[in-house]
């Protein structure tokens, strides 16, 4: 599938989503936006993709365009309407997908484009990797999800503090307060992150579908509503072949 401003390629189990405008650091584009949708869209209704990885080239993204924003496009209501009916709407597709999200982190994750790689379920970065929430820089806040999702990865106090200091975070200290999961050589980002996708889209589907929901679910319920949904899961996850199948291979190793 041709798309603008992105890559999308199907290796399955692997659908591989690369931000493709290395000019402009992968800056948002209202084209780039668009594929994004549809690829994400696209992904998530094919079941022989199984896990799904976002990343850039030369860069992760660098976000909202700045530019536009010095001609006075993007303010009062235009900003409210661009940032919802085109940015906001990328991690509520992610949120609803299904399938396990992975953000590959070469080069600048800054802004909005930080906010996009805070989205997925889990980052593995470069060491070229620099993550930046610019936006008080801009006298702006987190506008794509990033006050949302940074206190629930690294907790408030980082989340505050990396929010109004504006700073840059070098892949070792992301990997330390835990925003990033893994940290590997440039050369090898890619790779890696297939070799790790590609072994969890081994497992079932049902199981990785029902292990995502209980996880995020379990961010917004109590205990005993939590353990009444995934009661419920686990009664429908027996009942499928993926099931049977395990329990049966393991029963035999056991013995009599």
């Amino acid at each position: 599938m041709k798309l603008q401003d992105i890559d999308y390629e199907k290796r399955n189990p692997l659908a591989i989503i690369t931000m493709d405008r290395p000019d402009i650091k992968n800056a948002f584009t209202d084209a780039m936006l668009q594929s994004l949708q549809t690829a994400l869209t696209d992904a998530g209704r094919d079941p022989a993709v199984r896990v799904i990885l976002l990343t850039g080239r030369e860069a992760f993204c660098t976000g909202g365009n700045v530019k536009e924003m010095a001609r006075g496009k993007l303010a009062s209501w235009d900003m409210k309407r661009y940032l919802a009916e085109r940015v906001q709407t990328i991690p509520l597709l992610i949120e609803a997908l299904d399938k396990p999200t992975i953000a590959c982190v070469d080069g600048h994750a800054y802004g909005a484009g930080f906010d996009l790689s805070l989205a997925c379920d889990i980052r593995f970065a470069s060491q070229h990797a620099r993550f930046c929430a610019s936006f008080v820089k801009l006298g702006l806040a987190p506008g794509d999800g990033g006050a949302y999702f940074l206190p629930r990865i690294v907790g408030v106090m980082k989340a505050l503090d990396i929010f109004w200091t504006g700073r840059v975070i070098e892949a070792e200290e992301a990997l330390t307060i835990g925003l990033v999961q893994k940290v590997f050589p440039q050369a090898e980002l890619m790779n890696e992150a297939r070799q790790y996708a590609t072994q969890i889209a081994t497992w079932s589907p049902e199981a990785l579908k029902a292990i995502k929901r209980a996880v995020y679910s379990g961010l917004r319920s109590d205990l005993r509503s939590h353990l009444d949904y995934i009661s419920s899961q686990l009664a429908l996850l027996s009942e499928t072949e993926a099931h049977r199948d395990a329990v049966k291979s393991l029963a035999k190793t056991l013995g009599p």
